[in-house]
């Protein structure tokens, strides 16, 4: 029997045990008497108890997520560019090639998922609610992507390829912003990605640009041409070594 149905039985049999006993006793004084203790069935009780909800982040939590969809991907890296209250013009670059290499149509949608994540955007009520509303949209988006890969099995990047680009789209603007690395380690544990293993991507993506701005510093100096090319040539092994430790890494 349904909770509706063990409900509305219930409350039909009051009703008529307590129209019963109006018109029995509306002529005849009754001595008082002691109501025997009733035991209600523990099918009745379990039918009233309330039912907890179970919060959409646990839900999320407790769903493990190996593959992010392309208009998710899209989302989330549209959120980080914005979590520091400004899209900068190199950060719109690298959305623009990234997006363009995850989604080949992506030209075609982009004004359409840029106006979706406006408007989650725009459901700040007070200025200090802005990290909030952005996390809320991440999570939203991650969700999405849970069901799509679920449902519609498309689904392109695996969530550390995801994470690295991630760390490309932050380190854009040269300015590696402690709120987009907050909602950086928020996408990684929901992610479910080894803490260590983030540690060691992240560590990794910031001595690349170590390496870069020392490969671009030394192009600039006056030292003689074969100093110069046996440094690049030092710095380039130097990267190799890293790119490939990388990739071991996200191939795990």
């Amino acid at each position: 029997m349904e909770e509706k149905d063990v409900g509305k039985s219930l409350k039909n049999t009051l009703h008529g045990a307590v129209e019963s006993v109006k018109t029995a006793a509306k002529d005849v004084k009754l001595p008082e008497i002691k109501a025997p203790e009733i035991k209600i069935p523990s099918q009745v009780k379990d039918a009233f108890k309330k039912k907890e909800k179970v919060p959409v982040a646990e839900q999320t939590t407790a769903l493990m997520i190996s593959s992010i969809s392309t208009k998710s991907a899209i989302k989330i890296i549209y959120y980080l560019m914005a979590a520091d209250g400004e899209v900068h013009h190199s950060e719109d670059e690298k959305f623009d090639s990234i997006c363009a290499e995850i989604d080949p149509e992506f030209a075609e949608s982009k004004d359409q998922i840029i106006n979706e994540c406006r408007e989650q955007i725009n459901k700040i009520i007070d200025p200090y609610d802005y990290y909030d509303v952005i996390q809320d949209g991440v999570e939203d988006a991650l969700l999405s992507s849970l069901v799509s890969s679920v449902v519609t099995k498309t689904a392109i990047l695996t969530p550390k390829l995801f994470v690295w680009n991630l760390l490309s789209i932050a380190y854009s603007d040269d300015n590696y912003d402690e709120t987009e690395r907050k909602l950086l380690k928020y996408i990684v544990r929901k992610l479910d990605i080894d803490k260590a293993v983030f540690l060691e991507m992240e560590s990794s993506f910031l001595t690349l640009m170590d390496l870069e701005k020392e490969l671009n510093w030394i192009k600039t100096t006056n030292r003689p041409y074969l100093t110069i090319e046996a440094m690049v040539n030092e710095i380039a092994n130097r990267k190799k070594v890293i790119f490939e430790s990388v990739k071991d890494l996200i191939s795990l």
